[in-house]
C-alpha cells in the first residue's frame, strides 16, 4: 500500500505527517507553509509575496496572491496542488533557510 509522507523540520524540531491520499499530502503541505508564513487572507498572501526576494527584483508588487484558501485548495486536483506548493516554496526559500524550515514529501510503500 503506498502512503504520502509530509516530513519537516523548523528550527531544529522534527516532524511528519503519514497520508492515505496524494491530494491529503499536498493539502497538508500547503497548509504547514501558509502557517510558516502566517497567511490568513489575501491580504497576507500579497503582503508574503511581496517581501520575499523572488518578487523584489520584479517590476511592481504582484496584485494577485499565490492560492491560499483551504476551502479553494480542496476543490483542486493533486497536480494543481503540487503546482501551488511548489509557487509557494519558491517564493519562500530564502526564509525557510533563514529560519531553519525545511518541508518535503515523500511516498512510502507499506508492506505486511
Amino acid at each position: 500500500m503506498k502512503v504520502w509522507v509530509m516530513q519537516g523540520s523548523y528550527e531544529g524540531e522534527l516532524f511528519s505527517s503519514v497520508h492515505l491520499t496524494q491530494k491529503g499530502c499536498a493539502l497538508a503541505c500547503i497548509s504547514d507553509i501558509l502557517e510558516f508564513h502566517g497567511v490568513e487572507d489575501d491580504e497576507t498572501a500579497l503582503a508574503v509575496m511581496n517581501s520575499c526576494y523572488t518578487y523584489t527584483e520584479t517590476d511592481g508588487e504582484q496584485t494577485e496572491a499565490i492560492e491560499w484558501d483551504q476551502e479553494k485548495l480542496k476543490e483542486m486536483t493533486s497536480e494543481q496542488l503540487w503546482k501551488i506548493f511548489s509557487e509557494w516554496c519558491e517564493i519562500s526559500w530564502d526564509r525557510m533557510a533563514d529560519r531553519g524550515y525545511n518541508l518535503d514529501c515523500n511516498t512510502v510503500e507499506i508492506q505486511a
